[in-house]
Parts: structure tokens; sequence; C-alpha cells
């Protein structure tokens, strides 16, 4: 029988799964697209620029909108996080607990169904206004995540760390459980793979890649366990690549026909029911001397069990053709792709002045549910080498099959069929495995009549990571250190380990000063580069928490060595007679240890600089303006200080930033009071026992612009 794409674990509605059961998709014909929002039956929309990224959450059946600019189109680069119900078109905008710092040319993010997270990616930030460059420079770290189900943002911070970069090609791989990205505007760091199990990057160096370029997009074909890459914003690429991870091996596929390459912006998305990527390209109609006059979209699709390219001529496609408006996702159990496209009044759409507009597409005719794979897998390990998987019967299944590998990397691990199961039996031990090694698994299900291996659900002998800690400065020689554990019953312990870290001041970094006249002993503006970690703890603690009192923050530590990641200042952008920060910094992570010996990858790094405040929310009241926020989870901290950005906004970088409290406030709250009902945007940083400003919270407005597009989606308080 042939053997089927694999799809991730721990999750009822997967990346590249069809129609559940009891859930008939939209009706739509093949090869039409429909334009779905802004219409006068459909719910409002938001109106919002472009430039933005999409994922499917395939876990809630929501596409997740993140960043790109507001209404006015290429203005204030915004971070707000927007979710869209693909079926009945309405639209929520989520306030959550922070964010990371607002961007353009976002392009692509993904997501992770396994964990049930949306993985961010950074990109331009600070170019267009309304942006405080400490937030920027302390807080835009390679990779955030969003879970949509608590409404909640995390700084992942892995360290090292590569820089990725906008208008980057990336994909979610089903098969291996990982984000592929490649590319990006300046980006010479080619293939990169982002594990969010284990919080790691890893630079790939295939022996050959694809040429850098700025857009583009890429595709995970889940059939043929493919990466699809094609398109280009400002260059003429004549292919269409593939990658096979698990090979790391880049192909051009050399088809006998494809789409037109030159500087053709192509959005693509990977259609699970037809097994093809959907390609929507920008085609020019004419070429003069020195540039491309008249563009106008097409649609087509790739099959690259075949490799073959088709031109689609649906009756009707998409408005618009301009440079970087349209972004595109699957969704699978419509069976269709969705895309965002911007029109603004250049382009001349017929009764069309700027719109945010989404289109779906439907390639080919609805297909029966495929069989689906057992759902819920978990795999607890136990002392003596033993590992048990359990998971969720499929329906109708009549037998299960389980793969093993071994390897630091899922892709690394080769599987091998190590179980045949009867279609009633949900559990299964494995045996006399080695201590401390990551074994993978694969479970697939036969469905009880003739028909095809479902795709995988995949686990590892391996604890997830911690995500939530926090360092707590008591004094200058004291630090706790305290986490969440991990899901999974298996935990024995934890290991902390340290590194030390060098920061530029507020004096130091000529944006910062420029915006905010620095205090007499300056606040940490941004990181300069950070130390090899090292491990604190012989053996696991079996506590959540962990008090460090081998340090002395009177005394700044200068790295030893070849840092783990180091900043990119120019040198003009920094000042060399600014003054020094005053403390030693240093950052913190912990790995999980379960029953096998295996430890999980690092959590994201903690520092000895107090954390970013939460929850802020603003209320106007007049000429007056109320914040309000959560406590900290930090021990020790004294209050918060209030930065407040003022008008007019700068269509460039920097803008002046006024700070409020000259002392920190103890409370929660904070009003400004008589400050008119002019646009302004407010931050919040917390201090500690020793005087230390932390990370900046997101911001929220008063009196925002294009207010009136937010007053149906926000309530009194707002961000």
């Amino acid at each position: 029988m042939k053997r089927r794409m694999l799809i991730p674990a721990t999750c009822l509605f997967l990346a590249a799964s069809l129609t559940p059961a009891g859930a008939p998709p939209l009706t739509q014909e093949p090869n039409t697209w429909v334009k779905r929002s802004p219409l006068k039956t459909a719910p409002i929309s938001p109106g919002m620029g472009y430039e933005a990224a999409l994922a499917y959450d395939s876990v809630n059946r929501r596409v997740i909108r993140w960043g790109g600019h507001n209404q006015g189109g290429g203005g204030e680069q915004n971070a707000e996080t927007w979710v869209l119900d693909p079926v009945t078109m309405k639209w929520e905008l989520k306030e959550p607990n922070r964010s990371p710092p607002g961007v353009c040319c976002a392009q692509q993010n993904v997501f992770d169904p396994t964990s049930g997270r949306y993985l961010r990616f950074p990109a331009f930030s600070g170019s267009h206004g309304w942006h405080w460059f400490r937030e920027n420079y302390l807080n835009n770290t390679s990779i955030w995540t969003y879970d949509l189900a608590t409404n909640t943002w995390r700084d992942m911070r892995p360290a090292p760390a590569p820089r990725v970069a906008p208008l980057r090609c990336a994909a979610w791989d089903s098969e291996y459980q990982v984000a592929v990205v490649f590319g990006g505007e300046g980006s010479q760091e080619g293939t990169l793979v982002y594990d969010p199990y284990t919080n790691t990057w890893t630079r790939m160096r295939p022996a050959k890649q694809p040429a850098p370029r700025s857009a583009g997009n890429m595709a995970y074909d889940a059939a043929r366990k493919l990466h699809i890459l094609f398109g280009s914003q400002f260059t003429d690429d004549p292919h269409t690549w593939a990658y096979d991870l698990a090979r790391n091996e880049w192909r051009d596929m050399k088809p006998a026909v494809q789409p037109p390459t030159d500087r053709n912006d192509a959005v693509l998305a990977y259609d699970a029911a037809q097994r093809v990527v959907v390609a929507v390209v920008r085609v020019w109609d004419r070429q003069t001397e020195d540039k491309l006059l008249g563009s106008r979209l097409q649609t087509w699709t790739y099959n690259a069990g075949t490799n073959t390219w088709k031109r689609m001529r649906p009756p009707r496609e998409p408005d618009g053709s301009g440079n970087r408006r349209r972004i595109m996702v699957a969704v699978p159990d419509q069976q269709m792709v969705l895309m965002e496209a911007y029109i603004n009044p250049t382009e001349r759409v017929p009764g069309v002045d700027r719109e945010q507009q989404i289109w779906t597409y439907r390639a080919g005719p609805v297909k029966p549910v495929m069989t689906q794979p057992p759902a819920g897998l978990t795999v607890t390990t136990q002392p003596g080498g033993n590992a048990v998987l359990k998971w969720t019967a499929a329906p109708g299944a009549k037998a299960y099959q389980i793969h093993r590998g071994e390897g630091a990397s899922p892709w690394t691990a080769q599987f091998k069929v190590v179980a045949k199961l009867g279609g009633k039996e949900t559990t299964w031990q494995d045996r006399d495995l080695l201590r401390g090694n990551v074994y993978h698994y694969q479970v697939r299900a036969l469905p009880d009549k003739d028909g095809e291996w479902s795709d995988a659900a995949t686990g590892r002998t391996q604890p997830r990571i911690v995500e939530d800690a926090v360092a707590s400065v008591l004094s200058a020689r004291e630090v706790q250190v305290t986490w969440r554990p991990p899901s999974g019953s298996d935990i024995v312990g934890y290991h902390v380990e340290r590194a030390p870290v060098e920061v530029f001041t507020e004096d130091e970094v000529v944006r910062l000063k420029k915006d905010t006249p620095p205090l007499a002993e300056p606040s940490a503006g941004t990181i300069r580069s950070i130390g090899a970690f090292v491990r604190l703890t012989r053996e696991p603690l079996k506590e959540a928490a962990y008090t460090d009192r081998a340090l002395d923050l009177t005394k700044p530590q200068a790295i030893q060595g070849e840092p783990v990641w180091k900043h990119g200042f120019r040198r003009d952008q920094l000042d060399e007679k600014g003054k020094e920060y005053r403390y030693g910094v240093y950052a913190y992570r912990i790995r999980a240890v379960n029953a096998l010996g295996t430890e999980s990858g690092p959590s994201p790094y903690v520092l000895t600089i107090p954390s970013a405040p939460q929850w802020l929310f603003a209320r106007e009241d007049g000429a007056s303006c109320h914040l309000r926020w959560a406590a900290n989870p930090d021990k020790g901290v004294k209050g918060y200080r209030v930065y407040r950005m003022e008008s007019p906004r700068i269509n460039g970088p920097g803008q002046k930033v006024t700070r409020l409290t000259a002392d920190p406030v103890a409370e929660l709250r904070y009003t400004d009071a008589g400050i008119g009902k002019d646009t302004r945007r407010y931050w919040v940083v917390a201090v500690d026992a020793l005087g230390q400003e932390g990370l900046p919270s997101a911001p929220a407005w008063h009196y925002r612009q294009y207010r009136k597009y937010y007053q149906p989606f926000v309530g009194e308080w707002h961000q």
C-alpha cells in the first residue's frame, strides 16, 4: 500500500489533514476564487493594511494574523494579533499579555500544531514611527510564540540564534515537527531550521542552495515531504526549488513549464486535498528598457509528484497586483486556501478605494475524509530504560504500526518498524532504551476497510522545554530563579545554566539617548553579547526553583572566549563616550530531566534585569489617560516607571519618549492627567531592588490613529 505523508501528533486537526467528519466544507466550486470580505453581508472588516503574516491554527480552526501596517497602508508597523474565522469571516482583535515589537514585511510565519502555537519570526521594525527603540532592541528576538487558547505571547529567546530576515520564506515541516526558513531581504543565512520542541536553531549549510532573495514563498508538500520554494520580489529566479530536510538537499526541479518568474512576488500554500501547491504570481504586461509596466495576477498549481506546473485560469482572479500586497495560507479542513489582498487607490480597482480583502480558492472537487491518525499520543519514560506510548484510538482502525528512530534531531533519525498492534490496542511499551538518548516515535493507523496507512502521530522520549521562568534579583549577591514545570508526569528534575551578558546602556546607544535623556545611572538599553552557558547544578533539582549566591552583580563580568550571541550595531550607532552599565548581568536557562535521564532543550533565557510588565491597558477619560497593568512575577520589584511617546508621528526611525515618573510608582496604575486628545503611546518598565529598569512592556494607545476602525473590536480599556 502506498505510504502517506506524516502529520504531527497531539492535535485533532492537523496542518495537512482533510475535512474532519461532521464538518462539511464551505460551498465553493472547483477552480474558483470567491471574495469573502469585505461584503455587505459579511461581518465588519478591520480594514488593516498590508505586509502582515498569516498562519492557520488547525487546533482552534482560526487564521491568525500578526503585524503589518495600519489602515493607512504604509503607516505604523503594528504588533496586533487578529483572529479570523474562515467560515463566518468574523474578525477578533486579541489583546494579549504582551507582544513582540511591531513589524512590516512580516511574511512568512507558521503554526506548530503539536504545541498549538503560532511561531513569529522578526521583520522590519521601527522605520515608520510609534516605536520605542528600547523595546525593539531588548525584545525583538528571533522567535516568539503565541498561544491562542490562553491569549499568551512568549519570547522564546534561544541562544545561539541566526538573523532571521524580513520577507523570508518559511514552512512548517509536518514530518519532523520543525519550521524550515530560507532567505529574506538582506539575509545570507541560507537554510535554517527551528525546532520548537527543543527551542533550538540549526544552520543546515546544504551543499547547494537557491540564491538569496527578498520575498518569494515556500510551502510544504506533505505527500512528497518536500519544501517547495518559488518566486522573488526584486529578481528573476527561473527555478522551482524543492528542499528535502532529511537529506539536507535542495533540488532544482526544472519543470518543463512554469509560471513567469521575473519579479513575480509569488505567494504559495499547499492544498492537501489535491496534493498540489497553489501559487498566485504577479505577471507583467510589458517591459521598457528600465522598468516593467502593467501587472495582473495568475493562479497556478504545482504537482511535485509529476513535477508539473499548470495554469488554472479560474473565471476570476483576485483584485490588485501591488508589491507585497498578498499573503496566503492553507485552510485544510475547508479544502481551500485563503488569501488576504490589500488594495489601494493606485491600483484602480473599480469601486474600491482601500480594502483589506479576503479571498478563498478551491483547486479541485472536495475529497472524502482521509484516515485519521491516532490522537493525543504521549510518551512517558520510566526508570530502567522503558517508555510507554499511549494514544486515543483512531476511528475505524483495525491495526497500528509503530516506527522508531534515534537521534538528537528528528530529521536525522532513521525510522524502522518496531511494533504492529491490533486495532483495539492503544498502548505499547518500549524497553532497553539507553539512558540519555532521544528516541522518536511515529504511530500510524490502518482503517477497518481497504485503505492506506494514516498519517503519523509523533512523540519523543524527551521532556518538553520549560517555557515560563523568571529571575528575581533579591540583592547584588542573591538571584532566585523560578519556573513553571512543563507538561509530562515523568519529569524527575531540572538543571540550571548561567551565562555572562554584556549590555549597552541607554547612554551608549545613539538612538536611545536621542529619544529619551538617560538616567544618571543609565539603564540597560540592549544586549551587547551573551557568553557561553555553564551548568550550575551537579544533580537535577527536585523543585522548580534555584537560588544563586555565587555571584556579585556589583562587578560587571567581561565575556571570555567566543560569545554565543553578539550584537549587530554599527560604530556610528554607538557613543563610545556613553556611560557604561554599573552592574553585572547574567542570563539563566533551565533544562528538564525525565526518568530516562534525557534532558529537554533549553528554556528561554531570563536576565538579571526585571521582566517585561504584562497586560498593559489604557482608557481615555476626556483629556486624561488612565493606565493599568499586572504585577510582575519577579520578587523584589520596588515599582514601575511609565514612559510616553509624543505626537506627531515621525515617518522614520525615532520619536521623542518622555519619562513620566522620575521615581518608580508602587501602584499598578497611573493617570496621565490633562494631556489632551492628541495620539500618544505608553510603555511601562519594572524597577528592581537594585534600581535596575527592566524590559519594556508592550505599548498601549491614547486616542490611537484610525480609532474608528477599532471601536467595534475593543472595550473601554484597550491596548
